[in-house]
């Protein structure tokens, strides 16, 4: 916006607003300030209000102390309030405040509540603004303000189109090319599938050779009749196709073998069935092809028993709610030819978990802690990962929970102090990659002041402080973090904690591993892994 006038008299201000708030009779929720002062004061003025509205009258909008003046309005359940100095024009503070009133009246559209003010606490700060200049009221109106906060420009507008309109055109582009690259792929599979089946016919070819000296030499045996001359012999010729008999001219009584029907006809049916070779070769070729890689050095079954931890803490120690408990036993087939069948007969189930089982499997031999398909015919598919089990449960034991924390933030003059502890609960395995994240912005400018166990960091993508600490065990069961930050101390919660274990919380455990139908023992390669999340003050 070009630049606006202010009201004067004689050359010289005619007020100065130190601020302008929104707040409740219990706390502020919202406050622009427009003169250098500093946060003890700002907050010592707004905390004073209150106190001072209680013994005002109500026939008065405004409350004078010995250094300010409150010139104030009431909003529903809020107070919208300037705060100027005793030498200012009261009917100058009135017609600002009347001013201010309009705008927020309009940001919020409708009703005027906390919620709404903190929704558009950023428009009516960019408001605020445009109406206030270094304590000085603007010469300007509603409609100019929603202009000036608007910043509607129609550069800007264009920009946006041309951007658009080439972000548009490169998905065009990118999605012909993606087509063109479809029918590529889809003409080579055609390509290699033509190349299979000329392999196999090749062979084919070769193999019949055997078969048809066999079938000649039977028909120049001495129970046929008269012997075949040396220029009467048979001779073979191999083209692309199935072998073709050519017979070298001789004596025409070498060839009365030939007036024999049954001979004859069997000789007639020999290219039918070389034709027919190629394409039997070919189909298990095709098979083989689509039969997935399997590695030999791998056990033919992958077993992976997972759990999830996850729980709500308050930050001086204690529980909020439940802690929750998820686990799945996952099963990957890598080998059908010896595990396409694949059974289990695992640990008891643990009553205090309510277990799911897959729909495939049989429910009565689930009983009988044994898991195995219910009907045959559906096999596992290979590298096709399958969870056969889910369990869960619900408990309010600390005792479950890994590690107990003690968070202590505390304001300070010029933001907040956090000190942060936790151990490791008597009796719990080793922990790895243990994780702890606070939020706090860049703008508060975090300052890690000291850490006792593993490596702390700011975070710049996520915008907090990141605690990792490699591992914790019995040797190194506990440690502790103060951090300190320009911003209130609510703002460094909830903590976001995430660790791993190769304990489970449920005695869950492979006893047989075999084939259904065949009985046979088959190998698998099991893994257990337990996850943990925790919140802390959320």
């Amino acid at each position: 916006p070009g630049p606006r006038c202010r009201r004067s008299t004689g050359g010289t201000a005619v007020m100065v607003v130190l601020s302008c708030a929104i707040l409740s009779k219990n706390k502020t929720i919202l406050a622009r300030q427009f003169v250098g002062m500093t946060r003890l004061r700002v907050e010592g003025l707004l905390t004073a209000f209150p106190k001072l509205l209680d013994g005002a009258g109500k026939d008065h909008t405004y409350i004078e102390t010995e250094s300010v003046r409150y010139v104030y309005q009431p909003m529903e359940q809020l107070y919208l309030v300037i705060i100027t100095n005793r030498t200012s024009n009261i009917l100058e503070d009135l017609e600002t405040l009347r001013l201010i009133a309009k705008v927020v009246q309009d940001v919020c559209q409708t009703s005027i509540d906390e919620a709404l003010v903190i929704k558009n606490a950023f428009d009516l700060i960019f408001a605020f603004d445009e109406v206030i200049s270094f304590g000085y009221r603007e010469s300007v109106t509603l409609s100019q303000i929603k202009t000036y906060t608007e910043m509607d420009s129609h550069e800007e507008k264009l920009h946006q189109m041309i951007q658009q309109s080439k972000i548009n055109e490169a998905k065009e582009q990118a999605k012909k090319k993606q087509q063109e690259l479809a029918k590529q792929r889809a003409a080579q599979a055609k390509e290699d599938k033509a190349a299979a089946k000329l392999g196999g016919a090749a062979s084919g070819g070769a193999s019949d050779l055997g078969s048809l000296e066999k079938q000649l030499a039977a028909l120049q045996a001495p129970s046929a009749g008269a012997d075949i001359p040396p220029a009467a012999q048979p001779s073979f010729t191999y083209g692309e196709s199935a072998p073709v008999i050519k017979v070298s001219g001789g004596a025409k009584k070498g060839m009365q073998i030939g007036k024999k029907k049954p001979a004859a006809a069997e000789m007639g049916a020999m290219p039918v069935a070389a034709a027919a070779a190629p394409a039997a070769a070919a189909a298990p070729i095709e098979e083989e092809e689509a039969k997935p890689a399997f590695n030999p050095l791998l056990e033919p079954v992958a077993v992976q028993i997972t759990e999830q931890m996850s729980a709500t803490l308050q930050p001086e120690g204690g529980l909020v709610g439940d802690i929750k408990v998820n686990g799945t036993f996952q099963v990957t087939v890598l080998d059908t030819s010896r595990a396409d069948l694949v059974a289990f007969k695992v640990s008891p189930q643990d009553p205090r978990y309510k277990f799911k089982v897959h729909p495939n499997l049989n429910k009565a031999s689930q009983a009988n802690n044994v898991l195995e398909i219910r009907d045959p015919s559906r096999a596992f598919r290979a590298n096709v990962a399958a969870p056969l089990l889910k369990w869960q449960s619900t408990s309010s034991d600390e005792g479950t929970l890994p590690l107990t924390f003690e968070c202590w933030p505390s304001a300070t003059g010029d933001g907040a102090e956090m000190t942060l502890t936790y151990e490791l609960t008597d009796g719990h395995p080793p922990l790895n990659d243990v994780e702890i994240r606070i939020p706090c912005p860049k703008s508060a400018g975090p300052k890690i002041n000291n850490v006792e166990g593993g490596e702390c960091g700011y975070d710049d993508a996520n915008q907090c402080v990141v605690w990792k600490i490699e591992q914790v065990n019995a040797d190194q069961s506990s440690g502790s973090l103060e951090i300190a930050a320009n911003t209130d101390s609510d703002a460094l919660l909830p903590l976001q904690v995430t660790a791993s274990s190769e304990k489970l919380n449920i005695n869950m455990d492979i006893l047989e591993c075999y084939h259904q139908t065949k009985q046979e023992p088959v190998k698998c390669a099991l893994t257990k892994s337990m996850t943990y999340s925790l919140t802390i003050g959320e």
